[in-house]
């Protein structure tokens, strides 16, 4: 099957990791101490200055190399760090108080919040960018796909079978277009997670769903005319078969076993590029 090349890079465009730029040339951060806490990677001019400094420093507060009250670096200091104006660093920390991770105060400078663990659950598309972290969004979601297959399989309605039934029918039908089945195998997940009947699987399901949905456009690009497409749609129909006979235990081993199946394939498809 012919493909227009450009595509191949739906989700894949930024795979390189942010250690391999510039790896040599690390800049330590010096906190008010003045000891040496952490070190920022290169940035190796990327397109988007701002985001790739928000995203070290969120990667940074994440892991907790900056601990929660912690003072940053001044808008001085984090420019000479990274070679970037002071413009460039004050939208990065907008960014960065946009999703609550810092907060700013007047005349004193900009801390971690102290309250970071009761933040809003987020998944973030920066999240996705290396696969050590894929693999760990691929972990949560495996147990949280399995679990709803298994609640799906004792908690689901006639019609809500019927509905599963029909989503696993439209992702057979678009098999050969891999954009409308990047949808339709979003659409398919949901409607396990909406069977289990428990609103918190179908609200977290939802917000995974939109932030995996271009891996997934990435990997049906790859895959369509493949042996692949096939597997999948076997895995899907034993997913369908033990909803519809209630089985839970089968139900949570056919998720998992479709779900790990789709990122083995996943990592190998990643190692090609």
């Amino acid at each position: 099957m012919n493909k227009p090349m450009v595509t191949a890079t739906v989700y894949t465009a930024r795979r390189q990791p942010l250690a391999s730029r510039g790896s040599a040339n690390k800049t330590s951060v010096l906190m008010d101490s003045g000891k040496v806490k952490t070190a920022f990677d290169s940035l190796g001019r990327p397109e988007n200055l701002p985001d790739e400094i928000a995203q070290q420093l969120r990667a940074r507060i994440l892991n907790e190399s900056l601990a929660p009250g912690q003072r940053l670096p001044t808008e001085q200091e984090l420019g000479a760090q990274f070679a970037v104006s002071r413009n460039v660093v004050r939208e990065a920390i907008a960014r960065l108080k946009l999703t609550g991770l810092v907060e700013t105060r007047h005349g004193v400078g900009t801390f971690v919040c102290s309250d970071i663990a009761m933040r809003p659950f987020e998944v973030s598309h920066d999240d996705l960018l290396e696969l050590s972290q894929l693999i760990q969004v691929h972990q949560l979601r495996v147990e949280i796909e399995s679990g709803a297959a298994a609640l799906a399989a004792t908690h689901r309605t006639k019609q809500q079978l019927e509905l599963l039934q029909q989503a696993l029918k439209r992702v057979d039908q678009d098999s050969g277009d891999w954009q409308a089945a990047a949808h339709s195998a979003v659409d398919f997940h949901l409607a396990v997670a909406q069977a289990a009947n428990n609103p918190y699987f179908v609200r977290i399901m939802g917000h995974l769903s939109h932030v995996i949905h271009n891996a997934v456009r990435t990997f049906r690009f790859r895959i369509t005319g493949t042996p692949r497409i096939d597997e999948i749609g076997d895995e899907h129909l034993n997913i369908v078969d033990a909803i519809a006979r209630q089985d839970s235990a089968a139900a949570r081993l056919a998720m998992r076993t479709h779900l790990d199946n789709a990122m083995a394939r996943y990592r190998k498809l990643l190692g090609d590029f």
